[in-house]
């Protein structure tokens, strides 16, 4: 293992971003049971994710660490699978990101 990922600030951004991860899938399999209340939990948790999932990227793009830069290099190319585009930088993938979770907001507040 780098250097990089046997920082103990790393590995809690990793375990934090698995748990975020894990609760939001039992969230999207739960969905359509999900009253109004719940709907907004799991938008709150999507936004935390995303919050923290932007902090991480920062990081790996702080450092030099082969480890590091090949894992930002897979991070983007799985962000393709959700609308990112050749060429595009990360940061405006983002903020699309956050904008269509606050769309979601506006939306559940009717």
């Amino acid at each position: 293992m780098s250097s990089f990922f046997e920082s103990e600030l790393v590995r809690e951004s990793l375990f934090e971003l698995d748990d975020l991860q894990n609760q939001l899938f039992i969230d999207v399999m739960n969905l359509p049971f999900l009253d109004k209340e719940g709907k907004k939990e799991h938008l709150e948790r999507m936004k935390e994710f995303l919050e923290k999932q932007k902090l991480f990227i920062f990081r790996l793009s702080l450092s030099d660490d082969p480890e590091a830069v090949e894992m930002k290099e897979k991070i983007i190319e799985s962000a393709k699978m959700f609308g990112l585009k050749d060429g595009q930088n990360i940061n405006d993938f983002f903020n699309i990101m956050e904008n269509s979770i606050k769309k979601l907001e506006d939306s559940l507040d009717i």
